[in-house]
Order: structure tokens, then C-alpha cells, then sequence
């Protein structure tokens, strides 16, 4: 298993054939770090299978990622006090139509076409390190899975007094209940379903009219501003297994200027391309230029385009009747005449009075926490949930360069899974070492330059597993045989190379030591 995990963060290809091929090539260095001879049979397209079959298999699987996890939480001490929770889709481009895995459902890569299978993870904050996986059937509702990853992991981590993080989909009542009678706090964002819609309006017309009092909203720094929100409270009540559940609920009314910003240019997008579309219904007379004669079709076909463009009541449009009058010749028996040739157009304005309106109350959302305001205050909460790119970035990781999990040409469940659960434990080590590297650079207020090609002076303090392992691409070992002499030559490392091995913690010698050993 080490062996092909070195595999895919090197080549960044989970498939099993290159394998062997690729081990072959690197038999010494392989056989040295292993401490024993690498035997080509070891690396067979049986033996990997063998990998996937044994990591399928929850009675193998979950006690290891329990005891790694808990092993990698005391060893780097990592903080965990917070965690994040989001799922993904896999496509398959191979399934196996009897498969109970592969199933369509809805796609977050818009291949509803193909049958997927979901995964549901959880990392820890901030370092975005994965600390579980959940794998699940393609047809699955995200909103059913997040209290079973949060039970397993009362397992792992502490049992109570964390914070679990995620996205709209997990603010269903019965989660933000579950969460609460196990002694845990929830941050959510909530969602547009059933009564909220009109008590977000409530809350916003209280913040535009001067009804309460906003507080400014900054960033980590203390000087880039976020926006500006102010918070609620309410009583909330939910049916548990244990019987009916009562508790305090806060909730953060919050305009992100960013989120503001963006709504608004997507609103000015759907108008233009809404007038364009409404004025392309009635075009002038021409040849193959298809005219309304009736008023009823037309009129269909506006409220058509205006639903499609989402802009209700934004614009104000028109219809008026015009007729075009036509000199017929007289034609044997029929006298000469003037025939009436009615047609509908569509006149269009912005209505600016409404737009204005409308744009007074883009960018607010409403967020739920159950967490007391000593532990989670309103400008923490909103610095909080905007880093949950953290654990949305483990998703692309998994699904994109190196770990490769997508495109999947699987046709087994069993296979699907291990290699799921395969890939982040990659992802957990990947994220490891940039958390250890960050932090030490911090420590020490250094920058690493020399890491990205074309750019040679560029320097940064944030860098990347991808870019520190890249770095190293060039770094060969030659074996010359001469008779019985066999000759090691390694590439001497780089001023670069030794910081990014002293920052991973290994001996500034680990490749001339490589080199030794081979001999």
C-alpha cells in the first residue's frame, strides 16, 4: 500500500497497470526505504486489488483511520476544537448496471447522465487535515449524511464541545437537533426552504430601516472589511429519539460585501440577457423572421423568458399592436384592396425604482449556531465559515491532480470504496506536510523562493505538498556498473532542496544516505 501511495503522489495516477512497471524503474531506491527486496510480483494488478478489497471492508477500515487519525492528532498536536463536513460526487464512466454503489442521483461534476457514488468528509480547522470518509451510494441526499460521519467521529475525537461546520445542506432541523443533544455546537448556513425566505426578508428590512444596530464585520487581519451584520436569537424545538428537544438558537443576519458585489453583477447579467432574449421575440419584418399575429402566444412567451432570466417585476414590458397596410392588385374578377396585417411587439425597460430595491437586499444571509457567544462571537462565525474552502479544497484534491480520482473506469463496489478510502489517506499526508511546513515558516518569518518555473525570484510562505514535492523532480540516482564495481551517483541537492527537507523534518543527508545504502 506505501509503495503505491508513493505511486500516485509521484505520478499522479491511481490506475493499477503502471504500477509494477514504475516500481521496476525504481527498484533500489524502493527496496532501500522498504528495508527488503521488492519482488515484481509484489506489485501485480491481483495483489493492488487485494489493497482495495481489504480498505472496502469497514471492519478494516475504520479501526485503522481511528488509530491514524488519533496517532496524527498527537504527534503534530493538532488542534480539535473545530471541524468541517462536505461531500462530493464521483462519476463512473464504466458501471456496472447491478451495481447498489453507482447510482444516479444529482451531480455536483453536471454529469447527471452518469451514475456516481458520493463521499462525505470531514476535516479538522484550520488545517483542513481529513480525518474521515464516509462512502455512500450515488442517489443519496447529502442532508442524511452528515449525523452518521458525526457519530462515528464522537469515536475519534473528543465527544463533546466541538464545532461542526458545513454547508447549507446541513442545516436541516433534525442535524442542528442531533448536533446539540450530543453536547456538540453547529455552524450553518441556513437554508432557502419553507419559512425562511420571508423571515429573511423580516431581518433584512430591520437591518435597512435602522431597527438594530449592525456591526462592521473584518477579517482575520483586523482591517479588511467583510461587511456588517448583527444577531438574533430564538427558540427552537425538535423531535429526537430521546423525545422533544428545546434550545437556544443564534442567528447571524450578515451582508458580505463580496456576496453583494457578485449578486449584483449576476442580476445586471440575467437583465441584459433577459431584454436581449425579449427583444429577439418580435424582430422587424423580414424574410424568415417568425411574426406574432396574436397577442396570447406572445405574452407566453414573455413570462417564458422573464421566469428563465429570474427578473420578476424588473422590468416593464410592453405589448402593442401594429398593423401594416398592403396594396393588392385587382386580379381578373377581384377588384383591387388593401389588406390589414397585424403583428405584436414587445417594448422593454428597466424598471430602476424596483432594481434599486431589490439590490438594497443582495448579499445578506442568514447563519445558525448554537454555540454561546463566549466560545463563537458574530465576527468569529463569519470568519469561520469562510474558510470552508478548506475542506472543499480536499475535494479537489481528491478529484484532480495528484490524487486522480477522477475520471473512475471502475466496475466494482468494493474497488470503488477501497480506492476512495486509499486516496485520503494521500490527501491526509499531502495536507500534513503543508501544515507542518506553514507553520515552521511562520515560526521562523522565512520564504521559500525558487518553487514556481519561470518565476525564480518569486517567494512564498504559503506553499503547497504539490509544489515542495516538485521540487525534487530532478533529483536522480545513476548506477554504473564496471565488472564487479557498481558505482551510485546521486544529483547533489540544491539550497532550495535542503530547507524543503530540514522543513519536512528529514536529515539534510537523506539522499546521499540513499545512495550509501544502495551500495
Amino acid at each position: 500500500m506505501v509503495t503505491w501511495l508513493a505511486h500516485i503522489l509521484s505520478e499522479c495516477s491511481h490506475t493499477m497497470s503502471p504500477v509494477r512497471a514504475w516500481a521496476n524503474g525504481w527498484s533500489h531506491m524502493l527496496s532501500c526505504l522498504l528495508g527488503q527486496e521488492l519482488r515484481e510480483a509484489d506489485l501485480s494488478d491481483d495483489r493492488l486489488a487485494e489493497v482495495l478489497r481489504g480498505l472496502s471492508q469497514d471492519a478494516v477500515w475504520r479501526p485503522f483511520e481511528q488509530a491514524s487519525t488519533q496517532c496524527m492528532i498527537r504527534v503534530y498536536r493538532l488542534p480539535t476544537q473545530r471541524v468541517r463536513l462536505d461531500g462530493t460526487t464521483v462519476s463512473i464512466h464504466s458501471a456496472n448496471e447491478a451495481s447498489l454503489l453507482f447510482r444516479r442521483g444529482h451531480s455536483k461534476d453536471h454529469r447527471p447522465d452518469l451514475p456516481q457514488f458520493k463521499a462525505m468528509l470531514a476535516a479538522l480547522d484550520p488545517l483542513g487535515v481529513l480525518v474521515g470518509v464516509d462512502v455512500v451510494a450515488g442517489q443519496h441526499a447529502d442532508d442524511g449524511l452528515y449525523v452518521p460521519m458525526i457519530d462515528r467521529l464522537r469515536e475519534t475525537l473528543p465527544p463533546t464541545g466541538l464545532l461542526y461546520v458545513g454547508d447549507c445542506k446541513m442545516s436541516a432541523l433534525a442535524t442542528r437537533a442531533h448536533i446539540h443533544a450530543s453536547d456538540n455546537y453547529y455552524l450553518t448556513p441556513l437554508a432557502q426552504v419553507g419559512q425562511l425566505p420571508a423571515e429573511l426578508d423580516e431581518w433584512i428590512a430591520a437591518a435597512l430601516e435602522g431597527h438594530v444596530r449592525l456591526t462592521p464585520l473584518l477579517d482575520t487581519d483586523g482591517q479588511s472589511v467583510l461587511g456588517e451584520g448583527y444577531e438574533l436569537t430564538r427558540d427552537q424545538q425538535a423531535d429526537t429519539p430521546s423525545g422533544r428537544l428545546g434550545w437556544q438558537e443564534r442567528v447571524f443576519v450578515v451582508r458580505s460585501e463580496a456576496f453583494a458585489t457578485a449578486a449584483r453583477r449576476g442580476l445586471q447579467q440575467r437583465l441584459t440577457k433577459a431584454q436581449s432574449a425579449l427583444t429577439a421575440l418580435t424582430p422587424p419584418p423580414g424574410r424568415g423572421r417568425r411574426q406574432f399575429t396574436q397577442e396570447a402566444p406572445l405574452r407566453e412567451a414573455v413570462h417564458a423568458v422573464v421566469t428563465r432570466y429570474r427578473v420578476e417585476g424588473l422590468l416593464s414590458v410592453q405589448i402593442q399592436r401594429e398593423v401594416q397596410h398592403r396594396l393588392v392588385r385587382a386580379y381578373r374578377d377581384r377588384p383591387a384592396r388593401v389588406e390589414e396585417q397585424p403583428r405584436y411587439v414587445v417594448q422593454v425597460s428597466p424598471d430602476l425604482q424596483a432594481i434599486e430595491c431589490l439590490e438594497r437586499t443582495l448579499g445578506w444571509r442568514a447563519y445558525a449556531t448554537n454555540a454561546p457567544p463566549g466560545d463563537l462571537s458574530l465576527t468569529q462565525g463569519v470568519q469561520a465559515y469562510r474558510d470552508e474552502w478548506l475542506v472543499e479544497r480536499n475535494c479537489a484534491r481528491l478529484k484532480g491532480r495528484p490524487l486522480s480520482l477522477a475520471p473512475v473506469w471502475l466496475t466494482r463496489d468494493d474497488h470503488a470504496i477501497g480506492l476512495t478510502r486509499l486516496l485520503t489517506l494521500a490527501a491526509r499526508l499531502l495536507a500534513l506536510v503543508e501544515y507542518d511546513v506553514r507553520r515552521q515558516l511562520a515560526e521562523t518569518q522565512q520564504t521559500l523562493v525558487g518553487l514556481y518555473p519561470g518565476q525564480a525570484t518569486r517567494a512564498t510562505a504559503q506553499p503547497t505538498t504539490e509544489r515542495l514535492l516538485l521540487a525534487f523532480k530532478e533529483v536522480t540516482l545513476s548506477i554504473r556498473r564496471t565488472g564487479k564495481q557498481v558505482e551510485f551517483h546521486i544529483t547533489p541537492l540544491s539550497d532550495l532542496q535542503k530547507t524543503i527537507l530540514k522543513l519536512m523534518g528529514c536529515p539534510p543527508n537523506l539522499y546521499e544516505q540513499l545512495a550509501f545504502d544502495s551500495s
